[in-house]
């Protein structure tokens, strides 16, 4: 499921939120399904609430470009809180049921990573049967690079 560039992608910066979502989000070239300028694999569909401004971004360098205040991860005493965006459904996940793989989700209305000088993670079907870096609601894969990198968006 790879998306084409020239898709419906908008650059939202504060105070302004991207109205496609129940949530409130920004982002540099931000798709229907979160992904972004940054990272858009058919694996990167996942949105991460900063702990600095409640708001959700794709990734940290999207924070980054769209405000004007140092990031700060979503805080370890708010873990049982929705702190993850699928982008696929639309559902939102508690930071722990995100970390554990999950299952614990919450409803808002509605292969190894890459980097972000330009390798990309391979296309095709982003659904998957395994619990671990998927949506526990409607199974989308997530990225799995994603948890190298884990501390810039969740305290440890």
């Amino acid at each position: 499921m790879a998306t084409n560039p020239t898709d419906d992608r908008r650059t939202t910066t504060v105070p302004a939120t991207d109205d496609r979502f129940a949530v409130p989000l920004r982002g540099v070239a931000v798709d229907r399904e979160t992904r972004c300028a940054h990272w858009d694999s058919a694996l990167d569909v996942v949105a991460l609430r900063f702990g600095c401004c409640e708001t959700y971004y794709p990734c940290d360098a999207c924070h980054d470009a769209a405000t004007d205040h140092a990031a700060e991860p979503w805080p370890r005493d708010r873990f049982d809180e929705p702190a993850v965006l699928c982008g696929a459904c639309g559902a939102t996940l508690t930071a722990r049921a995100y970390l554990d793989g999950g299952s614990e989700v919450s409803h808002a209305s509605g292969s190894e990573g890459q980097s972000p000088s330009g390798n990309r993670a391979s296309s095709g079907d982003s659904r998957t049967q395994s619990g671990d870096d998927a949506c526990p609601h409607c199974g989308a894969a997530f990225n799995p690079g994603c948890r190298r990198h884990r501390d810039r968006y969740f305290e440890a």
